[in-house]
C-alpha cells in the first residue's frame, strides 16, 4: 500500500534524525539491523505485529516492553511504542528498509538494483559498478536480478533514479512517442 509507505518512511526519517541528533546513529543503527533480523526469524513475532491488538493503546505499549524489555536504545523502544499504539507494528519491515536507506544516503553509499533480462555475466556486472562508481561514487550496495519481461538489456535502478536500457522500455518509449500528435511544423523539418 502506498500509505504503509508513506507511514513508514515517515518514521524511519524520524528516528533517523532522533539518532543523529542524539549522538546514537551507530546504535540505532545496530538496533534496526537486529529487529529486522528478530521480524525474519520469528513467524511468532510477525503474527503479533500483523494481528490488530486489543485493548487500549497503553497496553499496547506495555506489550513492546514486555516482549523487547531492555534490549534496543531508548529511540528504537520508543518508537516501538508508538507503533504498537497506533497500531502500526506491522511497518517494522519497511521501516527498517527506510531507515537503512536514510543511513546509506547520509554515508554516500548507493543503493543500486539491476534488472537483467537473462542471467548476466560478471563482466557485465562489473561494467554496471564502474557506471555507477563514475556517476555516484565507489561505494554502493549492488543487487542483481533477473527480470525475462525485459526482452534484452538491463534496467538499472539507483537510490530513487531509473535508467533503462532494456528493449522493453525502448519499446515502451517508442510506443509513447508515436502516440504523441504530430505538428505539421516539426514534420516538415
Amino acid at each position: 500500500m502506498i500509505e504503509e509507505g508513506v507511514y513508514a518512511r515517515a518514521y524511519a526519517r524520524a528516528l533517523f534524525g532522533s539518532a543523529v541528533q542524539r549522538g546514537e546513529l551507530d546504535g540505532v543503527t545496530q538496533d534496526v539491523l537486529a529487529l529486522e533480523k528478530q521480524w525474519q526469524g520469528s513467524p511468532e513475532l510477525r503474527r503479533f505485529c500483523q494481528s490488530h491488538l486489543p485493548g487500549s493503546p497503553l497496553s499496547h505499549a506495555r506489550n513492546v516492553d514486555q516482549i523487547w524489555g531492555v534490549t534496543f536504545t531508548l529511540s528504537v523502544k520508543f518508537l516501538l511504542r508508538m507503533l504498537a499504539q497506533w497500531d502500526h507494528l506491522r511497518l517494522i519491515p519497511l521501516i527498517t528498509q527506510h531507515f537503512q536507506a536514510f543511513v546509506d544516503h547520509a554515508q554516500g553509499c548507493s543503493n543500486v538494483h539491476a534488472y537483467f533480462a537473462c542471467a548476466p555475466q560478471q563482466d557485465e556486472i562489473d561494467q554496471v559498478r564502474r557506471l555507477v562508481s563514475d556517476a555516484y561514487g565507489p561505494t554502493m550496495k549492488l543487487t542483481v536480478q533477473v527480470d525475462p519481461t525485459l526482452i534484452a538489456g538491463v534496467r538499472i535502478f539507483i537510490n530513487d533514479k531509473r535508467v533503462d536500457a532494456s528493449l522493453a522500455g525502448r519499446i515502451t518509449r517508442m510506443r509513447y512517442g508515436l502516440s504523441k500528435p504530430m505538428h505539421l511544423e516539426e514534420a516538415a523539418s
